[in-house]
């Protein structure tokens, strides 16, 4: 195993790209760990839509069929070359089928993305001791990375910028990579024909994208607030977070609160759970968290898994955006209903 920089990986591939099984790519910015992954699809496979190229899964399939992965892993290209087998919200699905592909041979290159992992989770301790196996963590994106970010996205158009707006736009732009670089794209637009962004052009157009965050829509989804769950996901997706990525961060939430909800079962109060959860929960999500255990039951929260799985599934199958949105939409109208139904339950 080694740990591989950002700014390295064109040399690991050089390298030891060739003797690699598989890349776990991981952090608490979903956006930039998609937007690697996506790069390094891309540097392998030469496409991220060619279907003969590039093998996409996702956790919840290799749950069910862990099997999958390893053939995946040893499917030969019709075309010749190297494909990248392609693994989307890595957890434990990923985990229990990753043993079951060889080292021996080196297939195809799987690339893994997952979230904040700590040092004590199933994944890294799999990939931190093994040869074959690389990790890249991504970590927030910090002053400079921004400043970098949006010279790509501003300077590079021709559109200059001076100090003051650099920082305002550094104290605007989030956590989230994929969603300041929409923030950076619409400023660019609005400020096309000019030669230099100026303030008011920065607060006639970008939002506080660090208050724009995906936990507002799960939060409003899985508490039941139906008219909060519509507003934010109208928000997200305005923003150009995709529906699939939004699909996999719910599915992500459902399965912590299923694994803290066996912890009540087992003679937990919700308020223990949470704050012995492990990786832990945020400080501030903490009464949230509290509030859902509480509220969902082992049976609601697979059916909830069940319909999140299966509006991934629907929504791979279309290549029509805007009908993937509507599938992503209903899907979590849906899912804040039932939050409602159980809210009113526990009340009779």
């Amino acid at each position: 195993m080694a740990i591989v920089k950002w700014t390295a990986v064109d040399n690991f591939l050089r390298r030891d790209g060739e003797k690699a099984v598989a890349v776990l790519i991981y952090g608490p910015d979903g956006g930039t760990v998609r937007e690697r992954a996506r790069q390094l699809v891309i540097s392998v496979a030469g496409s991220i839509d060619d279907p003969f190229a590039v093998a996409r899964l996702d956790d919840a399939g290799l749950v069910a069929d862990p099997a999958r992965l390893a053939d995946e892993a040893q499917a030969l290209s019709f075309g010749g070359g190297r494909r990248v087998v392609w693994v989307e919200n890595a957890g434990s699905g990923f985990l229990k089928a990753m043993p079951l592909v060889t080292s021996a041979a080196p297939g195809n290159l799987i690339v893994a993305e997952a979230g904040a992992l700590a040092k004590s989770a199933g994944l890294r301790a799999l990939f931190e001791p093994a040869a074959h196996l690389w990790i890249v963590p991504c970590y927030e994106d910090s002053a400079i990375d921004l400043e970098r970010l949006i010279a790509e996205e501003l300077d590079a158009k021709g559109l200059a910028t001076d100090i003051e707006v650099r920082e305002a736009l550094i104290a605007l732009l989030g956590a989230d990579r994929r969603m300041s670089r929409q923030e950076l794209a619409k400023l660019a637009l609005y400020c096309h024909g000019k030669t230099h962004v100026s303030l008011a052009d920065v607060e006639a157009v970008c939002g506080d994208v660090a208050e724009l965050s995906a936990d507002d829509l799960l939060n409003a989804v899985f508490d039941g607030s139906i008219a909060d769950a519509d507003d934010a996901f109208m928000r997200l997706r305005d923003s150009g977070l995709s529906g699939s990525g939004l699909l996999s961060m719910a599915s992500s939430h459902a399965a912590r609160l299923t694994r803290l909800r066996v912890d009540v079962e087992r003679g937990k109060t919700p308020e223990m759970a949470v704050r012995q959860a492990r990786p832990p929960v945020f400080f501030k999500q903490q009464p949230v968290m509290q509030r859902q255990v509480a509220l969902w039951d082992g049976d609601s929260l697979l059916a909830a898994s069940d319909l999140l799985g299966r509006a991934a599934r629907d929504t791979r199958t279309t290549t029509l955006s805007s009908l993937s949105d509507q599938i992503t939409h209903r899907a979590f109208l849906s899912l804040a209903r039932l939050a409602l139904q159980r809210r009113h339950s526990a009340r009779d």
